[in-house]
Parts: C-alpha cells; structure tokens; sequence
C-alpha cells in the first residue's frame, strides 16, 4: 500500500515566504517528518545499489563547446527523466509527483509556478562539495525556487557539508543538513555551494519554475542583477578555490 505524503503546505508559514521574499532563503525544520525521511533516503540507497546514479560534472562552455568536468564523490539522478529511477524509487516518485508544496510557494512569489524538478544527490564524503554557484540564469532558463530536503540522521558539525549561503551584501551563512531540514532559497538570486562533506550526505532538491519569463520573482527587489554581478567580484578568489577544491585534479 503506497504511504500518502504529509500535508506539505503547511509547514511553509508565512515567516518561511516572508524570508524568502525578504532574505532569499528560509529555513524550515521538521519539514516532512521522521518516516517518510527514512523512506526517501532508503530510496537513495537503492537506486545507488542498482547502478541508477551517475557522477555529477559541471558544464563549462567555451567559445561554444562544452566540456564536462566531473566532481568528487557525488553521483545523482533526476527523478523525472529517469523512469527507472521512479520506478524503484516509489516514494521519491511520490514526492515527485506531488504538486501540494508548489501550490503553496505560489503565495510566496506573487506568480503561478507552472512545473518542478526533482534530483536525488548521494555525497560519498571525503571532502566531495559543490563550488559558489547561483542556480542558472534568469536569461537561460525560469527556475524560481530551489528547494533542498536533508536525510542526514545523527549528522554532527564535524561531518562538514553544510550549505553556504551568500545571500549578498549580507552575511554568508552555514547552515548544517540536518536530518528533515528543509530550505529554501530563490534559485537565481543567491549564490551558494556544498561545503565538503566528510560523512556520507543525503539530500534531494526539487526546482520549481515560472510559468513565463518574469512571472514572478522570489526576491523583491529590482537590484537583483547588479547584485548578482557584484557578488561574483567579491567572491572571485574564493569562487575559484571552491571549484579546484570540488573537482578531481
């Protein structure tokens, strides 16, 4: 008998979209609850069991040819294009499928979401990370929202694999990804990346987009461009530390 999810509207108050609109991230904890957590990341451990996920690589174009550059440790999938995955992965299917959380993320960002996206990550630790990134381009594609679900039991600070947020001028922040922690952030708005992980590190991250372009913005403020330029200046050195540290020499 297939589980039905919790209602998952409910735990994104209006303080989470508040920070969303305000901040660019929010920080919701408890986000799904303790079974259906062990279910998603059981799922995880199986499609990695059968062979379902593959290295993640970082795109680089140049002079119009793209090159892949593989980083360490961290092998994934997207849900939706794989239907192998869905299928012996019922309940992150489940999760997939469901449009409760999307309906309700609506209000946050003033505009209807026409769609999600669904990627499982498996970090095998020993350092595997991210690089500073923003999550696309507003001129390349119409993600809004990112949203990144941790399935880490009994994780400690000495594991590592935070996410680092810059929600530039501000502060970065670190936040740690604890078991049923879920946050949220707007996808082209907020540089981030994975800390190194030294334990293994479970997450799932669904995206959700615009229904077109412009329709609708989860930072209010019309400084966002100029924002994202000059957070790439200040963060040059340590954007380039972050990439030679998350990819194989």
């Amino acid at each position: 008998m297939r589980r039905l999810l919790p209602n998952l509207a409910a735990k994104i108050d209006g303080r989470a979209c508040e920070g969303l609109r305000t901040r660019g991230y929010a920080i919701v904890d408890g986000f799904l609850g303790e079974t259906w957590c062990h279910l998603l990341r059981d799922d995880i451990i199986t499609l990695a069991e059968r062979r379902l996920l593959g290295r993640n690589a970082t795109h680089l174009v140049r002079r119009g040819t793209t090159s892949l550059l593989v980083k360490n440790n961290i092998f994934e999938t997207e849900i939706g294009a794989h239907e192998e995955a869905r299928v012996n992965a019922p309940h992150l299917a489940t999760l997939y499928n469901d449009r409760t959380l999307r309906e309700r993320l609506r209000a946050c960002v003033g505009g209807p979401l026409r769609s999600q996206s669904l990627k499982v990550q498996l970090n095998h630790g020993s350092g595997g990370c991210f690089p500073l990134h923003f999550d696309g381009d507003p001129s390349l594609d119409d993600r809004v929202i990112t949203a990144v679900l941790y399935l880490n039991p009994d994780w400690s600070d000495a594991d590592g694999g935070h996410l680092q947020l810059v929600p530039f001028p501000e502060t970065p922040v670190d936040v740690a990804p604890l078991f049923d922690r879920l946050v949220l952030f707007a996808s082209h708005d907020t540089l981030h990346r994975a800390l190194p992980a030294q334990n293994v590190r479970f997450c799932v991250t669904l995206w959700f987009y615009r229904t077109q372009p412009g329709g609708g913005a989860a930072v209010a403020d019309e400084t966002k461009a100029e924002r994202r330029l000059m957070a790439r200046y200040a963060y040059r050195e340590a954007w380039g530390r972050s990439i030679r540290e998350s990819h194989a020499p």
